[in-house]
């Protein structure tokens, strides 16, 4: 071990890690920082300790403070925020050795391993720590200054106060006084401006804006704590500019009745890459896989090049894909006098606005055409059904792919990039037709079954029991997958035959930018116990047999048409299971493209006309990645309208109704989301958490860690910028907001809400 005193820390100790280097630096530039030293290693014998309290007596055995110095903490990119252990007034030798042992213990622990490995990819055995031991302040009060405000870099300083330790004002315990520099701020409790003055001092020490943590001690003297890099503060300004930039380039070239529906695309997890979403636009512009289903079903399809930027139906909102509803009813029947508008589901309704000529002398053709389709679609699902499963068959044999990421290792560059073209144009020209015939039977077929079961089950529970059935009444091939991983899981032996099976699919696979099985490897399969597997959802009895004891007239009717439903669903997974198999090859065609041009991830932010061009622009690849991770902190429900989206972005502080609370805006962001109240972080089940989980707590802490990489927002009662959750959230990119008084007891489990975390703004959603 080597121990190191503050004083003898200089510009060439930054492996000491961020907390204790900067504290050194201060100290031997003048700041008034307590006196202390830094420990490289856990200390292992008498002689070690023996230097350790020879420096303490020296000091005359005053209360220490024990903290953490781990490499990575206190960075400009991770701040650690209570990951790792802090212990505070340690009057004792056996007190300072079980301190320091149990603090280079405690980045072993599950929140701060979590921690870790999130943001940097790193294992706690693998990671560096070093322990600072420091002067104890007994604190009169306590605060953090920022330099510049950490939601906003177009703000100027903030800083927060409390009475006694600062441990409560990190933890959020307690709300702290707040000051600002662009607002008045003035306090007789202690002296702000030599807060300030300080705090500013620093920043230009290390030429970084830096959030400092400082105490006022009994005897009023000022000390400096602690300064570090304000993490995540990059991008907070560009996440504002890119929301304002969105909805004016929305404003300017669509209607404020546009509606997008994103739910054909619920599984893309995030903002698709540029070459995923390049190629799913081509299925759904003019002539291509999407106007073929619709001819196919005998819909007018899309003749002609759609008028946006995309040319295609499918639109990026806010980074997102959605499909632009609005634009698709002329291609289903033609000019009609009729607006979409979205009540739980798209209905159309008459628009004395639309009616022009045109549609006059058209909309009796176009009615025919309607009743036509409709009559079809009641009469012939299960022809169309049957169709669906020959193709199906024919394409079995042709859909067939290697599982092999390597296998275009040995082909020419000609050849290469004929196959990538190859999968490419087959994939949106071809192969998704008959797929998205089904996505429409399917659609047509739910919603006939929810309209025979009006009346027969009260409106609140159809929803409960379509998913009741679905979950007792399916036998999938994805069910058949997914019980096979779990058996792989658990025993290795069964993971190359997995592997055989399945490998061409994976975690995220509609986005080609992630690995398939096949690349993982056994990296693909989880850690679990036998008794950690879950079983399948089972009935005690038949979908069947549920549908018999229904008080109605209409029970043959309704099993019908459940059977065809069922039908289609299993059908539908068959598609999908050999549909990911081409698939798979335009990502694998595309790194080998990437690996010969030296181009890295960036090969997926560009579009694939890009790749077949040889246009290799990397400024260009990694401005638009740059604006997809933008667009993470931004989480829209699957149908949004501009009008709403409008109303959401534009309302200002002051504005509140009764749908509308005001908090306080810790980290920026703006989410679509479903509550879920947690009190005990321990006592949580997140597994049937949803995807667009708003965590709501009275508070959070360190051990929280788990249920924020599972959240996409977080709304606590209490806490400061400095706390645990603002520090947290930000690095995380997760729209944050305090001070919405009793959230933990006024929200309830599924409740919807948009969370605004540029604004400090909680807005109940009607629906």
């Amino acid at each position: 071990m080597t121990m190191y005193k503050f004083k003898d820390i200089t510009k060439d100790h930054s492996y000491l890690g961020g907390k204790g280097f900067a504290l050194g630096l201060m100290k031997n530039a003048g700041f008034p920082v307590p006196d202390g030293l830094i420990l490289t290693e856990q200390p292992s014998t008498d002689q070690l300790w023996t230097e350790i309290l020879s420096w303490w007596n020296d000091a005359g055995k005053p209360k220490l403070a024990v903290r953490s110095s781990a490499v990575g903490e206190d960075s400009s990119e991770t701040s650690f925020a209570g990951q790792n252990s802090t212990f505070l007034n340690v009057d004792s030798e056996s007190g300072l050795k079980k301190a320091v042992n149990n603090c280079f213990q405690s980045m072993f622990k599950q929140s701060s391993s979590i921690y870790r490995e999130h943001f940097l990819k790193e294992k706690a055995s693998d990671a560096k720590m070093n322990v600072v031991i420091q002067e104890m302040v007994d604190p009169k009060y306590s605060g953090v200054f920022f330099s510049v405000d950490p939601r906003s870099n177009e703000k100027g300083w903030i800083a927060e106060a409390i009475e006694g330790l600062g441990e409560d004002l990190v933890s959020g315990k307690k709300t702290p006084h707040h000051f600002e520099e662009n607002k008045t701020s003035t306090t007789s409790l202690f002296n702000l401006q030599e807060v300030v003055k300080t705090g500013l001092a620093v920043r230009d020490f290390f030429s970084l804006e830096i959030d400092m943590e400082w105490a006022i001690d009994q005897k009023g003297s000022f000390r400096v704590l602690q300064a570090r890099p304000i993490t995540a503060l990059s991008g907070k300004s560009e996440e504002k500019r890119l929301i304002d930039e969105e909805l004016k380039r929305l404003k300017a070239t669509h209607s404020p009745d546009t509606i997008w529906d994103g739910n054909t695309f619920a599984e893309w997890s995030g903002p698709p890459s540029e070459l995923t979403f390049s190629i799913w636009s081509e299925a759904f512009a003019k002539q291509h896989a999407f106007s073929k289903a619709l001819k196919k079903l005998g819909y007018l399809g899309i003749e002609k090049d759609i008028q946006n930027e995309t040319h295609s139906l499918l639109e990026k909102i806010f980074g997102r894909a959605y499909v632009n509803i609005s634009m698709m009813a002329p291609l289903y029947f033609g000019p009609i006098p009729y607006r979409l508008e979205y009540d739980h589901s798209p209905k159309l309704k008459f628009d004395f606005g639309k009616m022009t000529f045109k549609t006059f002398v058209l909309t009796p053709f176009t009615m025919a055409r309607m009743v036509g389709v409709s009559f079809r679609l009641s009469t012939e699902r299960q022809k169309w059904l049957a169709d669906c499963a020959r193709e199906l068959a024919l394409f079995h044999d042709k859909s067939f792919r290697l599982k092999d990421a390597t296998y275009y290792r040995n082909h020419t560059d000609e050849r290469l990039f004929e196959s990538f073209k190859r999968e490419v144009t087959n994939f949106y020209d071809e192969h998704l037709v008959w797929p998205l015939v089904l996505v429409s039977l399917i659609e047509s077929t739910t919603q006939s079954l929810k309209a025979l079961l009006k009346g027969v089950l009260p409106p609140d529970e159809i929803e409960k029991k379509m998913n009741h059935w679905l979950g007792i009444g399916l036998h999938t091939v994805t069910m058949e997958m997914n019980m096979n991983y779990s058996e792989a899981s658990l025993e290795s032996s069964l993971r190359s035959e997995f592997l055989a099976q399945f490998g061409h699919r994976g975690p995220g696979e509609l986005e080609l930018m992630n690995p398939r099985w096949m690349e993982l490897g056994d990296n693909a399969f989880v850690k679990m116990s036998r008794s950690e597997k879950k079983a399948h959802a089972a009935g005690e009895t038949s979908v069947e047999k549920e549908i018999q004891s229904l008080n109605t007239y209409k029970k043959q009717v309704i099993e019908k048409e459940w059977a065809l439903l069922r039908e289609m669903l299993e059908l539908r997974e068959k598609w999908k299971m050999n549909l990911l198999s081409p698939y798979s090859h335009i990502r694998y065609s595309a790194l080998e493209i990437a690996r010969r041009n030296n181009l890295g991830d960036s090969i997926f932010w560009m579009t694939w006309q890009e790749i077949l061009n040889k246009d290799f622009d990397l400024k260009r690849a990694s401005r638009r990645k740059n604006s997809a991770m933008l667009s993470k902190s931004i989480y829209l429900p699957g149908i949004v309208d501009l009008k709403g989206l409008e109303t959401i972005l534009t309302k200002t502080n002051e504005i509140k109704t009764n749908n509308t609370l005001i908090g306080e805006a810790l980290s920026p962001g703006l989410v679509f989301g479903e509550i879920r109240v947690v009190t005990d972080p321990e006592q949580v089940d997140m597994s049937n958490w949803p995807e667009n989980t708003v965590l709501v707590a009275e508070s959070t802490d360190p051990g929280w860690t788990g249920l924020f990489l599972k959240s996409k927002a977080v709304i606590v009662e209490k806490g400061g910028v400095l706390s645990h959750c603002a520090i947290v959230a930000r690095e995380m990119n997760l729209p944050a907001i305090s001070g919405i008084r009793q959230c933990h007891l006024r929200f309830k489990d599924g409740d919807k809400i948009w969370v605004d975390g540029n604004n400090g703004r909680v807005t109940l959603a009607k629906n």
